[in-house]
């Protein structure tokens, strides 16, 4: 081939002169060449987008020949295609013809992920140490550990030891934290525990109770209680939103002296919507700080943070705690909460304690309360605050009231 191309451009030089006299030459074979590679590549793309992966193969092994500047793309593209036929074999001694006959190829990584993806269907996954890519390491682990072969874990075990990438050792963690064998289960518990260093002890933590669920509430209660570092026991608290398991978060809350991690207690039951464990840390705990972190999480518990909210409204001799649980009464309750902020409201003799309920009616939604409490009230700075609140709703029977105001 090589030869015929050499003759054919040693004649088109001889006639380069006849070109002075308006004779117009033909392209080049290697420029056709050129046009004929990026063709039947397009041709071999859409056949590959369209699954007939028969005429894939034999367009992409016509540009392979060529030698131009998709071969290496070719010879990818066309083993991809014979795996996808049922070829494996030829799949895999296609990428092998490309890392002999490319082996700088940007394709070469495409190949290897495709030969692991091969080896791992057939029974006979590849030796992750073979290769040097992390991101084919870490296809190689997970096939192995598909396939339940029991040097998977000690080599994850030296992955995570070594002095690999930290993000290689975190998609390790979680390779891992897949894998259900005893081994790979004491791995990952011996890791939380931080033999491993406070990185992945934190990271592990997490993929524990994500892998395991409530099963892992109690090592991770352990690894609380011998533990004395705040991130870590951060990572616990927060973890058990994942597990469920908000009676350990209420007692590690309980126990605590870190008012920083009280914080991240209270946060945590009050995402789990539990409203009965946080009454119960508020009843518990001498803190002013605490109490007021309890009373904005009870919003976030919704319909069961209205009970709680009730009883700290009804009970707490602190007036700017009372007031707070009062107005998040509203937010947390809604209408259902109308009652009660209504006989607080009637029954309160002082006039902060008055305008917190009716702050809370507003934050309700609640304009027919308001309107009544306001057509009742004799104290003028109160209903004076009350058609304020009703003033910025976007209410009906509030539109009705201003306008009788207004007729007045």
């Amino acid at each position: 081939m090589k030869s015929r191309r050499a003759l054919i451009l040693v004649i088109a030089a001889a006639m380069a002169p006849l070109s002075l006299h308006g004779l117009a030459l033909q392209p080049s074979p290697a420029e056709g060449a050129g046009a004929d590679d990026a063709s039947i590549y397009a041709e071999g793309t859409r056949a590959v987008n369209e699954s007939r992966w028969q005429d894939a193969v034999g367009l992409f092994r016509k540009v392979a020949q060529i030698h131009g500047e998709h071969a290496e793309g070719a010879l990818y593209w066309k083993a991809y295609a014979e795996n996808k036929e049922g070829q494996s074999a030829n799949a895999l001694s296609t990428c092998g013809e490309l890392r002999r006959s490319y082996p700088s190829s940007r394709w070469l990584k495409e190949c290897g992920a495709l030969e692991i993806e091969i080896r791992g269907k057939s029974g006979d996954p590849m030796a992750p140490q073979a290769e040097a890519d992390e991101n084919l390491k870490l296809l190689a682990l997970n096939a192995l550990m598909q396939q339940d072969a029991p040097e998977a874990v000690s080599i994850l075990q030296k992955i995570l030891s070594g002095n690999q990438s930290e993000e290689l050792k975190s998609r390790a963690l979680f390779v891992l934290a897949q894998n259900q064998s005893p081994q790979a289960q004491a791995l990952i518990s011996q890791i939380a525990r931080g033999q491993s260093g406070p990185a992945l002890q934190i990271r592990a933590i997490r993929m524990l109770a994500a892998a395991k669920g409530k099963s892992a509430d109690e090592t991770l209660a352990d690894i609380y209680q011998h533990s004395s570092d705040a991130q870590v026991k951060r990572a616990i608290l927060q973890s058990y939103l994942i597990t469920g398991d908000s009676a350990k978060v209420l007692a590690a809350a309980r126990q605590e002296s870190d008012p920083d991690l009280v914080r991240t207690a209270v946060h945590t039951l009050g995402a789990m919507s539990d409203g009965a464990d946080l009454l119960t840390l508020y009843r518990a705990t001498n803190s002013s700080q605490t109490k007021e972190e309890i009373i904005s999480s009870l919003i976030a518990s919704g319909h069961n943070g209205v009970a709680p909210l009730t009883e700290i409204e009804g009970s707490e001799q602190d007036a700017e705690l009372r007031r707070r649980a009062i107005r998040n009464l509203g937010i947390a309750g809604g209408m259902s909460a109308a009652p009660a902020l209504v006989a607080t409201y009637e029954k309160s003799p002082d006039e902060e304690t008055r305008r917190a309920a009716a702050q809370a009616l507003f934050l309700a939604n609640d304009a027919h309360d308001l309107v009544t409490l306001a057509r009742s009230e004799k104290n003028t700075e109160l209903k004076k605050y009350l058609i304020g609140q009703l003033s910025l709703m976007h209410n009906p029977e509030a539109t009705d009231y201003m306008l009788e105001i207004l007729n007045k």
